[in-house]
C-alpha cells in the first residue's frame, strides 16, 4: 500500500479535502492526483498510470457508473472504489456490476475503513493480475506448441522429398560419379535437417515437448556411422579424424540413439568448424561420476580455442565465441545449449576445457546399466571402407493404401513400397482414404496395410483413423507424421493407429514396419528393375539450359528416350523427324507461348500426348483448346513426372 499512486475523481472540493485528509492520516507516502470534473477524470483514466481510483458517484450531469464503464473501455487496469453521499442498495449493485471493487459511503467514512478498502482492493488486484498473466502464459504455451507442430510439419515435409528421392536415386544409380554427387546432396540435406532440428529442439525443450525414445544400440556400428557422417567435413579441411577406444566397451548400450547422435554431431561439427590444421579425436572410455560407472565421450581438437570470457557462457543459448577468427555466420549458437540439455536429460553431464590457440576438449558422460557393463569387448571399427548405402529391399505380398495430401511424399512412399512388389493405392486426404477403403470393401477387396499422414486437409489422420475403427476396420493403420512432439505417439494410439513412423521417412524403418504386418513373397522383379516406358520417346521443349538438363536426366532415369528443343520452331521440326509418344513443353518459350506450340503440335499429330510445365497455374480453357493433356507445376520432381507419364 505504501507509495501507491491514487486518483480521486470528485467534483466537490470539500469531499476531496475530506478524503485527502483521511489518506494523509493513513500514510504520507501516497502520491495523489485530483480530477475535479467528469471530463478531467476521463483524461487521467486513459493515461492508466494510477494504482487505484476513488470515484464519486455524482459527477455533475454524469454519474460514476458511466465513468466506470468508460474506465474499462479505455483499459484502466487499477481497481475502482465508488464513493457516494448516502447508501443505496441499487447503486451498490450497479457499481459492482459495472466493475467497482468496493462501495463506500462518505458520511460514515473513517481512516481505518478507507485504509482497509484500499489495502484489500490493491491486494485483490495483484492476485487478479497474476491469474491473468498465468492464463496468458498457458495460452501462449499452447499456441507455441501448436506453432511448433505446424512448423515442424511444414519444414520437414519438403525435406522428406529431398532426402527421400535422393535416397531413391542412390539405390537406382550404378554410376560411381553420380552416386558420389548424390551422397553430397544427401549429406547436405541431412545437415539442413540438423539445423532445423536445432531450432525446433530448443523450442521443444523450453516447452517441455521433447520426447526421448531409448533402445538398445550396437556401439560399434553406431560409432562407425558417426565417423562416416563427419569424415567428409574433416577431409574438406584436410583434417585428421580419429576415433579412439582404448578400453573394452559395452557391446550395446541402452539410450536414445537419435539424441546421442545429435550430441556427438554437434560437438564434432563444432570441433571441425573451428579447427584449421591438425585434427579431431573422438575418445570413448570409462569414468566414475556420482558413484556410478559411466561412459565418457570426449572430443578434442587442435583448433583456435575458446577465450575465458566465452567459456563462462558457452552453454547458454545463442552464444557464439567472441574470437576474431570465428566466421560471423558460423552458426546460431544453439548447438551447445541443446547438447547440454540433452546430456542432462540422458543422465550425464558435460564440461569443456580450452586454451586459446591450442585447442578445446568437450566431454560428456552417459550412464550405463550394470548388465551392459558385463558384456564388453575391444571395439574394432573399420574406418577404411565406407558403409554401403544401398538398402536390402524385401519382397512382400498384399495391397497397401498410402494417404498423404502432398503428391511428392505420397509418390515417394509409394515408390519405396512398390519396390517390394506390393500393390499400392493412393488417397489424397483422410476422407478420400475412408471412401476408398469402404468402396473396395463393397466390391470384396481389402487392404492389408494403411499408411496415413496425420496432417491433412478435409479430414486429418486422427479423424480418419477414429472413423475407420468406429466402422469396424480392424487391419493395421500406420501413422505418418512430421511433428515429433511429446505425446504424438500416445495420441496416435488413442486414435486407433497400430504403429507410428516419423518424417522424414526412413526407408529401412518403413520396410521393418511392413515386415510386421505383411507376408513375405518370393523375390520378384521390382519396379526399380522395370523400365517405365521401353522404346518410348519424348520431346522436351525448354529454353532454360539447366532445367532442360535436369528434366532430361529425370526422364532418362525413368526409361524414356529424350530429345530436346529450346524454341517452339525447333520443336515443330523435331516433330517431323522423330516418332514421338509425348511432348513436355514449357509455358514460356522465346519465340512463342507454350499454348501456341502445343496447339501446333496437336494439329500436326493428334496422337502425341502433350504435357505443359510452368511456374504458374495454367489456363485450363486455353490448355484444353491447345490439346494439352496434363500440366506440371515447377519445380518438377521425379515422382510427378512418373505419375503424369503413367
Amino acid at each position: 500500500m505504501q507509495n501507491a499512486t491514487l486518483l480521486i475523481i470528485d467534483d466537490d472540493e470539500d469531499d476531496f479535502i475530506l478524503v485527502k485528509d483521511l489518506l494523509t492520516d493513513i500514510s504520507k507516502a501516497y502520491v495523489l492526483d485530483w480530477a475535479p470534473t467528469y471530463e478531467a477524470g476521463q483524461i487521467l483514466l486513459q493515461e492508466n498510470r494510477h494504482d487505484l481510483c476513488l470515484m464519486d458517484y455524482k459527477l455533475g450531469a454524469h454519474d460514476g457508473i458511466e465513468l466506470l464503464k468508460f474506465a474499462h473501455e479505455v483499459g484502466f487496469s487499477g481497481p475502482v472504489i465508488l464513493l457516494t453521499g448516502m447508501h443505496q442498495i441499487e447503486v451498490d449493485r450497479q457499481a459492482l456490476q459495472a466493475g467497482a471493487v468496493d462501495y463506500l459511503v462518505k458520511s460514515n467514512l473513517n481512516a481505518e475503513q478507507l485504509a482497509r478498502a484500499i489495502r484489500y482492493a490493491l491486494a485483490r488486484n495483484e492476485v487478479e493480475k497474476e491469474r491473468v498473466e498465468r492464463l496468458k502464459a498457458e495460452a501462449e504455451n499452447r499456441s507455441k506448441s501448436e506453432f511448433l507442430a505446424h512448423l515442424s510439419h511444414e519444414l520437414r515435409t519438403p525435406l522428406s522429398a529431398i532426402l527421400g528421392f535422393t535416397e531413391l536415386l542412390l539405390n537406382k544409380s550404378n554410376n560411381s560419379e553420380n552416386s558420389a554427387h548424390l551422397r553430397i546432396v544427401h549429406r547436405n540435406g541431412k545437415h539442413l535437417l540438423g539445423l532445423l532440428n536445432d531450432i525446433l529442439d530448443l523450442s521443444k525443450i523450453e516447452a517441455g515437448k521433447l520426447e526421448f525414445e531409448k533402445q538398445h544400440v550396437a556401439l560399434s556400428a553406431f560409432l562407425t556411422d558417426i565417423y562416416f557422417l563427419m569424415q567428409g567435413a574433416a577431409q574438406d579441411k584436410n583434417l585428421q579424424l580419429r576415433v579412439e577406444t582404448p578400453q573394452p566397451l559395452p557391446v550395446t548400450i541402452y539410450t536414445d540413439p537419435m539424441r546421442l547422435r545429435q550430441i556427438l554431431l554437434n560437438l564434432m561439427g563444432n570441433a571441425i568448424k573451428f579447427t584449421y590444421q591438425g585434427g579431431v579425436v573422438l575418445k570413448i572410455d570409462w569414468v566414475e561420476e556420482d558413484q556410478q560407472k559411466k561412459l565418457r565421450f570426449s572430443i578434442k581438437d587442435s583448433g583456435i580455442g575458446i577465450c575465458a570470457e566465452s567459456l563462462n557462457v558457452i552453454f547458454e543459448p545463442f552464444v557464439q565465441s567472441k574470437s576474431a577468427q570465428v566466421h560471423p555466420r558460423s552458426g546460431t549458437g544453439l548447438g551447445l545449449n541443446i547438447s547440454k540439455q540433452l546430456v542432462e536429460r540422458l543422465g550425464g553431464s558435460i564440461r569443456v576445457e580450452s586454451v586459446v590457440g591450442v585447442g578445446s576438449e568437450f566431454s560428456f558422460t552417459l550412464p550405463v546399466d550394470e548388465a551392459e557393463c558385463a558384456a564388453t569387448e575391444m571395439l574394432s571399427l573399420d574406418f577404411e571402407v565406407e558403409k554401403q548405402h544401398n538398402i536390402q529391399i524385401p519382397s512382400f505380398c498384399g495391397r497397401v493404401l498410402v494417404a498423404d495430401d502432398l503428391r511428392d511424399i505420397r509418390m515417394l512412399i509409394g515408390h519405396f513400397i512398390q519396390l517390394t512388389g506390393v500393390e499400392v493405392v493412393y488417397a489424397t486426404d483422410g476422407a478420400d482414404a475412408v471412401r476408398i477403403i469402404n468402396t473396395d470393401k463393397s466390391h470384396g477387396k481389402a487392404f492389408d496395410l494403411v499408411l496415413m499422414d496425420i496432417h491433412m486437409p478435409v479430414m486429418d489422420g486422427h479423424q480418419a483413423a477414429k472413423q475407420l475403427r468406429y466402422e469396424g476396420f480392424t487391419l493395421p493403420l500406420i501413422a505418418l507424421t512430421a511433428a515429433h512432439m511429446k505425446g504424438d505417439m500416445d495420441r496416435c494410439f488413442e486414435s486407433g493407429f497400430t504403429a507410428y513412423l516419423g518424417k522424414p521417412l526412413d526407408q529401412a524403418q518403413l520396410y521393418s514396419c511392413m515386415a510386421r504386418f505383411l507376408p513375405r513373397a518370393n523375390p520378384v522383379l521390382s519396379g526399380q528393375a522395370q523400365a517405365l516406358s521401353h522404346g518410348k520417346s519424348i520431346l522436351v521443349v525448354e529454353d532454360d539450359a539447366d532445367t532442360l538438363a535436369a528434366m532430361t536426366g529425370l526422364l532418362t532415369l525413368l526409361g524414356w528416350e529424350v530429345c530436346s528443343a529450346q524454341y517452339g520452331a525447333d520443336a515443330l521440326r523435331e516433330l517431323d523427324k522423330q516418332n514421338l509418344h509425348a511432348v513436355l513443353v514449357d509455358l514460356h518459350l522465346p519465340d512463342m507461348s507454350g499454348y501456341e506450340c502445343a496447339a501446333r503440335i496437336h494439329e500436326r499429330n493428334p496422337d502425341v500426348r502433350i504435357i505443359v510445365a510452368s511456374g504458374e497455374n495454367i489456363n485450363q480453357q486455353r490448355a484444353s483448346e491447345a490439346g494439352i493433356a496434363s500440366s506440371l507445376l515447377k519445380p518438377v520432381s521425379l515422382a510427378q513426372l512418373e505419375a503424369v507419364l503413367q
